[in-house]
């Protein structure tokens, strides 16, 4: 479990640059073009530059998880492994897409694992490395990845791609959707829980039905709302929080702004319950919200993504509607501190740091 659970985190931070650069690419050519009505061939070309680099998410989320488990001799099988996921050589065949990047890259990874155990003659065991594995696991993966594991994994994709479009078009089971999204998000502050939700969106993200986009903008609330909604408690009821935790309030408002909840992690652990339980259910509205008006974005983290969104000052109306309840929970439920305690934690922080 360990192992898959480093493969998987390994391929999302390999993978995410390419996330960043596609996503705001069509970001910006979606405000000049809608907002300023912009029809140029360089716009047009540089939103078809976006979408391309979309296509290389699928290869290097499985070069990258072959990486995590096998090092470098994975990285050429799991990008070919990869790219068929995207590609599929057979036309009776469906892309797999992020799923399929996913297998390629684990079965890829293992492969090379259970070939630097075979012992190759003296002549060759040189050139292991860097062309008898990835030479003979490239060619397995393929074969793999065209048949039997393409065929059933595409069929997988499409099944699940299916069922989240059959529960985005429906009003109920969309806010349900987006709820468990954002608070998944809202839970551990990038930790697993949280990183199993954006996978999803990773996922689904160059879906042309626009799946990708909704499921984007619902987990929004999710990542911004920890931060800020500390922040903005540590700052309106300064009682509730320690002399450390209000001097940091502005730090936390910041990073939630540009969709960093990590800020948020040391306030939690004073107070799990009443901060964890607050921010889950503010962000659980918003991502609720968010599905429930069809709102989405291409954009990435933060305020950046409230410009492309379809639905700018609504999109910007349900972050705020989440923050404001996370926030007032957190002031309701928390409780005084000590002048003890607040100085008991700023002197264990300063001996911390010396």
């Amino acid at each position: 479990m360990k192992t898959l659970k480093k493969a998987l985190m390994t391929g999302v931070s390999y993978m995410l640059p390419f996330i960043v650069v596609a996503g705001l690419t069509i970001a910006v050519t979606g405000i000049l073009t809608s907002y300023f009505g912009v029809t140029s061939e360089v716009v047009k070309n540089l939103n078809g530059f976006a979408w391309t680099v979309m296509g290389f998410i699928p290869p290097i989320f499985g070069a990258y998880v072959a990486y995590a488990i096998a090092g470098k001799p994975g990285i050429a099988p799991g990008f070919i492994g990869g790219w068929i996921a995207a590609n599929p050589v057979l036309e009776s065949t469906k892309a797999s897409g992020f799923l399929g990047g996913l297998v390629a890259g684990l079965i890829a990874g293992l492969l090379v694992m259970w070939m630097k155990k075979i012992k190759f003659p003296s002549v060759i065991d040189s050139l292991r490395a860097t062309l008898v594995i990835p030479l003979f696991t490239s060619l397995l993966i393929y074969f793999a990845m065209v048949y039997p594991i393409g065929i059933g994994v595409g069929y997988i994709n499409d099944v699940i791609i299916n069922g989240l479009l059959s529960m985005t078009n429906n009003p109920t089971t969309a806010v349900l959707l987006g709820a468990i999204l954002s608070a998944m998000c809202a839970f551990d502050m990038g930790g697993p829980m949280n990183k199993i939700a954006i996978t999803f969106v990773f996922a689904v993200w160059a879906n042309p039905d626009g799946l990708g986009f909704l499921a984007n903008a619902a987990v929004f609330p999710g990542i911004m709302v920890p931060a800020l909604a500390v922040g903005l408690a540590a700052t309106f009821a300064p009682d509730k929080f320690t002399e450390l935790e209000r001097k940091n309030a502005w730090s936390a408002i910041s990073t939630g702004l540009v969709g960093i909840s990590e800020a948020a992690l040391q306030y939690a652990f004073r107070d799990p319950i009443r901060i964890i339980a607050s921010n889950m259910i503010g962000a659980a509205i918003g991502g609720a919200m968010m599905m429930g008006f069809g709102l989405s974005t291409p954009g990435v983290s933060g305020i950046i993504g409230i410009p492309p969104a379809n639905k700018p000052l609504l999109f910007t109306l349900c972050i705020a509607v989440s923050v404001v309840i996370s926030t007032f929970l957190i002031i309701m439920l928390k409780k005084p501190v000590s002048a003890t305690q607040s100085a008991e934690e700023s002197d264990d922080f300063e001996l911390e740091m010396s």
